[in-house]
C-alpha cells in the first residue's frame, strides 16, 4: 500500500533506531511509542503491542481492521480517518506566498505552526526541535514547506518523497489564520514540487473536504488506536 510504504521510509529516514520488520513499524519517542501495522493484526502482534513501553502512550495505525470491528487492542481508544491518494498532476498555483523551508530558525516557525496549529496535545508546550530536529533538513526526500500572512508564519507541512510516491504529513494552520486559503496554498505547493508523483496522507475529518477538493480520494479507512501509559515512574 502506497501510504504504508511512505509512512514507514519517513519514520525509519527521521529515527534509525525505529524498528522495522514484515508485521509492524516500531518507533520510540519520549513520551510516545508509535506503532505502523505492515499486515493484519495477529494474536501474537496484539500481545506484543500490549507489553510495549508501559509507561509511554503508545499509538497504533492500523488500515486492515474494518472501523465496525471489535476493538483489537485492550485499554484503547479508537479513532477512525481516511487513507487518501491523489494521482499525479499540476495543482492550482498556491495563492499566498508559501515558501520551502531551509534554514533552522524558519524550520522552527514551521514546526510551531504544525504543533499549535494541529494541536498535538503531546508536544504541548511546543518545544523547538523536538517534533522536528533540524537535522530534517539534510534528509534525502524531506522537505517542509511554511505559508505566511502578513508576514506572520501561518500554515505549515512536511512531505516525504520515497522515490515512488510523496507523502503528506501535519498540515496545519493555526486558528487566528483558518479560512484563508492556507492550508491549500501549501498543499499546492508541494503538490507542484513533485506534480509527477502520487500523493499519499492520512486524513482529519476537518481537512478531508480540502484533499477531496485538490484531487484526493479516500483508499482506505485507517483505525488509529491509543493506548494510554498503563505504569507510571
Amino acid at each position: 500500500m502506497i501510504y504504508l510504504r511512505n509512512a514507514a521510509a519517513m519514520w525509519t529516514a527521521l529515527f534509525p533506531s525505529a524498528r522495522l520488520d514484515e508485521r509492524l513499524l516500531r518507533v520510540d519517542r519520549p513520551g510516545t511509542t508509535r506503532v505502523i501495522l505492515r499486515q493484519p493484526p495477529t494474536s501474537l502482534t496484539v500481545a506484543e503491542v500490549a507489553g510495549m513501553a508501559l509507561q509511554s502512550r503508545v499509538v497504533v495505525e492500523d488500515v486492515f481492521t474494518s472501523p465496525d470491528a471489535e476493538p483489537v487492542f485492550p485499554n484503547s481508544r479508537a479513532v477512525c480517518m481516511p487513507v487518501m491518494n491523489r494521482p499525479p498532476g499540476d495543482p492550482t498555483p498556491p495563492a499566498s506566498p508559501v515558501v520551502e523551508v531551509r534554514d533552522p530558525d524558519t524550520l522552527a516557525h514551521a514546526e510551531r505552526v504544525m504543533v499549535d496549529g494541529f494541536p498535538f496535545p503531546q508536544l504541548q508546550p511546543w518545544v523547538r526541535a523536538q517534533a522536528l530536529p533540524p537535522r530534517v533538513l539534510d534528509l534525502p526526500g524531506w522537505r517542509v514547506w511554511l505559508a505566511y500572512d502578513d508576514g506572520q508564519p501561518a500554515a505549515a507541512a512536511y512531505t516525504y518523497d520515497d522515490g515512488q510516491a510523496t507523502g503528506l504529513y501535519w498540515l496545519a494552520t493555526l486558528a487566528e489564520f483558518r479560512s484563508r486559503g492556507l492550508g491549500r496554498a501549501v498543499l499546492s505547493a508541494a503538490i507542484a514540487a513533485r506534480p509527477d508523483q502520487v500523493f499519499t496522507l492520512v486524513a482529519t475529518e476537518a481537512g478531508r473536504p480540502l484533499y477531496e477538493a485538490m484531487g484526493f480520494a479516500v483508499v482506505r479507512m485507517a483505525t488509529w488506536h491509543t493506548r494510554p501509559p498503563i505504569l507510571t515512574a
